[in-house]
């Protein structure tokens, strides 16, 4: 006959998994256990417990909490985690009125038969554990009492471990471990009794049977009739955190501005509430910041609001849908809303804002970024014309723990339809316009551009219009600001004239080649102080009101500019939004085309592009001859100049010269203007002059260069005699000494 030992060996092997579907090997073990413990498992061994729902809610009543096993529980096994939990509890009943034996003490040994009870057991020689879990509580109010029976063998022991009410990366969180004496030496008969300490937070409550080792004759543990016995929270404690309040109902009459639906004062004046009817997750009121540091997880010299706020703590266990915070309902707006607010959130939390119609269907959503807290950020809505509302909610949160979301300072500005729109500005401020339009330079004139007179500032820096003095920037149209307030119409990017004090700019046009019955018309506004024209062909035509498009016709067909012009009289802004054009216009240049017209000439009975000038006493014009560009210097006059048209480049270039003189002491320089000191130009020939032969001189023009006068001076003719200068040709060529006009 087999050894109660021997037994004890056998009882482990068949705990590990379902106990009716194990090994036909394992049924004689079984029957043993019957035959000398008068034990054998139910249920297939798996304890009876509640719907799965039950275990996802708060128990209302401390006594959901008792259990004798002979009837569904709200206790199971805990998840496996590998650390507190390696093992389970098993499900037997007693089959006879067998008494246990003096080995497995301090319960009652004398078991009625039919009565249930749960087993842990182990013959391993690594410490097992096994976790019977309650249904979660909300929280604990006072000190309350846990009371079980239980039988120990061989050195099991057990305890009780307040746990955490959801789990963490699948391990069990431990809050406490109350005090207690529940071991093998306890008196007959003597149940496990327990003092659990008040606990503020979600819990459930843990049975822990442990130290169940022993490869040679096992060891184990057994509970039953577990009584619970204290004051509860029937909800969740955490919306009640921050010494809340519910939010007060607001007054649903009709909103005056836009600016009623800021919620700085919750308490007060706040024209929002929550969107669900379960009071279990709604928004409330926080009215100080106990516990802020705890709740959000973070550091002690982190921020935090410092008035009353709004916040929304949800877990696992709060009924779903969440409660939104929601605004009272906009009639419509007649410019951005603008909405406002600092918020924080604990890690892992998600949440969102959106702008809803009244059917709460999303206009507009913005994730908050935990990276953005606590801000304050700003979400805009564009104008609209129907009824909306917003929203401002969780979505998500590490189910592992808890969601918490706290907003402040909650502000909303624009106009409803209703209200009087703000007058256009007269006077503007500098320092304000730059930073209010993010004004920065364009992409400047050397970059390719589109070859048409079109140009649209929302989409492009258009560089077909060029600006030369700086003056003319670019930014962003501001949305709705009431210290430059803007005609709805003029949105998005635009090119900005500011000027101070007196000024005079242009936005000037590439050459445009040709034109028959065309029109240009500009889309503009301009502050008081400010006026704008438009001019081509010596023709101007003034834009006399303080936004709106003025407009040119233009024919011609020879090539011509135009020229948007902005003046002032003090502190001032231009803006243009937009140039169009109809009628017919020869398509416009590139950059390399153009001022290869313009530098490039072989001087045959014509100047092209080039002028010649008489600018001061001992000036004489240069002559256009079959030979070149010609001038001879006698005594008569000392000096001839030929001036460059203005010109844009399009990349450094060099500018070739081809050219003869005749006289020892004759020079040949390149100046910047006309005006320009002798000793600030570059020698490009002379004054050492050995033959009258053809050459060819070479200067490199920099990308910035936009014009130069080529000064043919002779002062030495005294001295050396007269001096005959003749310019037969100038070319361009690229820095890699390649030609560049064709």
């Amino acid at each position: 006959m087999i050894s109660f030992w021997k037994l004890l060996i056998l009882l482990p092997l068949f705990l590990p998994s379902g106990i009716e579907a194990c090994h036909a090997q394992f049924q004689k073990e079984l029957r043993y256990l019957d035959l000398y413990l008068g034990i054998k498992p139910d249920n297939n061994g798996d304890i009876p417990v509640e719907e799965a729902v039950e275990f996802a809610t708060y128990i209302e009543s401390p006594d959901e909490l008792n259990c004798d096993f002979e009837t569904e529980c709200l206790w199971r096994n805990a998840p496996t985690d590998n650390l507190l939990d390696t093992s389970d509890w098993w499900y037997f009943k007693k089959n006879d009125e067998k008494t246990f034996p003096v080995q497995i003490q301090p319960g009652n040994p004398k078991i009625p038969k039919g009565e249930h009870f749960i087993i842990a057991g182990n013959t391993t020689k690594t410490a097992n554990g096994a976790v019977l879990s309650s249904a979660p509580v909300a929280c604990q109010k006072g000190f309350a009492n846990l009371t079980f029976s239980f039988w120990l063998y061989n050195n099991a022991q057990v305890e009780v471990v307040i746990l955490r009410a959801m789990n963490r990366r699948r391990h069990l969180q431990v809050l406490m471990r109350p005090k207690m004496k529940c071991d093998f030496l306890g008196a007959a008969n003597e149940e496990c009794r327990v003092e659990i300490p008040p606990i503020k937070e979600p819990f459930r409550i843990g049975i822990r049977a442990f130290d169940l080792k022993d490869n040679t004759v096992g060891s184990l543990a057994i509970i039953d009739h577990i009584r619970y016995h204290g004051k509860i929270c029937q909800q969740s404690p955490f919306p009640s955190s921050f010494s809340s309040l519910r939010i007060p109902p607001y007054d649903n009459s009709p909103l005056a501005r836009m600016s009623d639906l800021s919620c700085e004062r919750p308490l007060r004046s706040c024209r929002w509430g929550n969107a669900a009817k379960s009071q279990l997750s709604e928004w409330r009121v926080g009215r100080s910041i106990d516990r802020w540091v705890d709740m959000f997880e973070i550091t002690a010299n982190q921020s935090h609001p410092n008035s009353s706020f709004l916040f929304l703590a949800v877990d696992s266990f709060s009924p779903r849908p969440y409660s939104s915070l929601t605004s009272q309902v906009i009639p419509c707006s007649q410019r951005t809303t603008s909405l406002s607010l600092k918020y924080w959130m604990k890690t892992g939390t998600q949440a969102e804002i959106c702008a809803v119609d009244e059917d709460g269907i999303a206009l507009s959503c913005a994730y908050l970024e935990p990276n953005d807290s606590p801000g304050p950020i700003t979400i805009d809505l564009d104008s609209y014309s129907q009824p909306f509302k917003f929203t401002v909610g969780i979505i998500a949160f590490d189910e592992n723990s808890f969601g918490l979301l706290a907003i402040s300072e909650l502000r909303v500005a624009g106009l409803l339809c209703s209200e009087p729109a703000p007058p256009i500005v007269t006077t503007i401020s500098p320092p304000i316009i730059q930073h209010i339009f993010g004004l920065q330079p364009g992409n400047g004139r050397y970059v390719p551009y589109d070859l048409s007179l079109n140009c649209d500032f929302t989409k492009d820096y258009c560089s077909q219009w060029v600006n030369y003095d700086g003056i003319v920037k670019y930014g962003v149209m501001p949305r709705d600001s009431d210290v430059f307030p803007v005609p709805k119409e003029i949105k998005g990017n635009v090119a900005v004239f500011m000027m101070q004090n007196a000024t005079v700019s242009e936005l000037r046009s590439r050459m445009v080649p040709c034109s028959i019955n065309g029109r240009i018309d500009v889309e503009y506004m301009r502050s008081e102080d400010a006026q704008v024209r438009i001019c081509a062909l010596e023709q101007c035509v003034d834009g006399n009101q303080t936004n709106g498009i003025v407009s040119i016709g233009v024919s011609s067909t020879t090539p011509f500019y135009v020229t948007i012009e902005a003046s002032s009289r003090d502190d001032a802004v231009v803006i243009i939004s937009k140039v169009s054009t109809s009628g017919e216009f020869c398509p416009l240049k590139t950059a390399e085309q153009t001022v290869c017209d313009q530098l490039v000439c072989d001087f045959k009975d014509t100047f092209c592009s080039y002028e010649t000038i008489v600018e001061k006493p001992g000036d004489v014009p240069v002559l256009k001859t079959g030979n070149g560009a010609s001038v001879t210097l006698n005594g008569g006059g000392i000096r001839a100049v030929l001036v460059s048209p203005t010109f844009d480049l399009a990349y450094p270039s060099i500018l070739t010269i081809t050219l003869s003189q005749s006289t020892f002491g004759s020079r040949v320089l390149l100046c910047p203007d006309v005006t320009s000191d002798p000793t600030l130009c570059h020698e490009l020939s002379g004054p050492r002059v050995l033959d009258s032969s053809d050459k060819q001189v070479m200067f490199p023009l920099d990308i910035g260069a936009r014009s130069f006068s080529l000064v043919l001076l002779h002062d030495k003719s005294i001295e050396f005699g007269p001096a005959t200068f003749n310019i037969k040709s100038m070319h361009l060529r690229t820095v890699n000494d390649e030609e560049m006009c064709f």
